[in-house]
């Protein structure tokens, strides 16, 4: 009995020895993680509020000497910064409500029926073999013809940038649909309200957080794309294009300063939306 019991606590204690060393590499590859993830960023604010002088020295300076804030001057000194930012955010907000809604549906069909399925899962795979490239021309050719091609507004872009992201929207919503049990919506059919209104009333409701977090990757996806948005916008450009345009020149500097500022209205939006994303993000995967 002796021995029975030593060995069980040995086993317990070997056990918790384990267990404490799992934890301890996840913390570790945890912080690796975020470390890994945070240094470029620390790197891209201190060249954004550092003189050039610093951001090439050698040795690196990892902390900065000397602040100034002549990048941010320089950009908002361009009378184009104002206009790409207001384009930025009307196309970003646009393509993703618009994306988020249609993907919504989309999304419903594929889980409320095999044959949705079916179509649903190839329409959204289809769209995302195509390389950009060999669509970006033909894309360019239909907008000039229907006279929406570098518009001021942008407004073929958002069209463009709708497209793309719905499929991201549709595979976000498809599991919080799928996971809403049938049961309800059938009592809600056995109380009178139509297909539309259990859509609207129910399920919508239900999937509020994985609602929010499509619009969130809809709207990152719209804000950071870059190759439809050079192609597209030519002379009215948006945030990405004109950024590459600072890189390109060898202005690190005013580049860094503008991608701190395309950061900004990408983390209010995840902000904002975060009590909901917190409370509810694809809660319905637990009913």
């Amino acid at each position: 009995m002796g021995a029975a019991a030593n060995g069980a606590g040995m086993s317990a204690l070997t056990q918790r020895r384990t267990r404490a060393a799992l934890e301890a590499a996840r913390w570790i590859l945890s912080a690796l993680a975020i470390i890994a993830a945070l240094v470029p960023l620390y790197l891209l604010v201190k060249q954004s509020i550092t003189p050039e002088l610093e951001t090439f020295a050698w040795p690196p300076k990892w902390y900065p000497h000397h602040l100034t804030p002549a990048h941010f001057e320089t950009i908002f000194a361009v009378g184009e910064l104002r206009g790409a930012l207001i384009r930025s955010i009307g196309v970003g907000v646009g393509s993703a409500a618009a994306a988020t809604i249609l993907g919504a549906m989309l999304a419903y069909a594929m889980a409320r029926g095999p044959s949705g399925r079916k179509i649903g899962f190839a329409a959204v795979s289809g769209t995302r073999l195509l390389p950009m490239i060999s669509v970006a021309i033909p894309l360019g050719i239909a907008l000039a013809m229907l006279d929406l091609y570098d518009q001021p507004s942008a407004i073929g872009l958002a069209i463009v940038h709708c497209a793309i992201a719905v499929p991201t929207a549709a595979l976000t919503l498809y599991a919080a649909f799928a996971a809403i049990a049938p049961e309800i919506e059938e009592a809600a059919w056995l109380d009178g309200a139509s297909p539309l209104r259990i859509f609207l009333s129910v399920d919508l409701p239900m999937a509020r957080g994985a609602i929010a977090a499509a619009f969130v990757l809809c709207f990152i996806l719209s804000w950071d794309e870059f190759g439809f948005a050079l192609l597209l916008q030519q002379t009215n450009r948006t945030l990405p294009p004109l950024l590459y345009y600072y890189t390109t020149f060898g202005n690190v500097g005013p580049a860094s300063a503008l991608a701190v500022l395309m950061m900004i209205p990408a983390v209010i939006v995840v902000i904002a939306l975060g009590p909901v994303l917190r409370g509810s993000t694809l809660a319905t995967g637990t009913r």
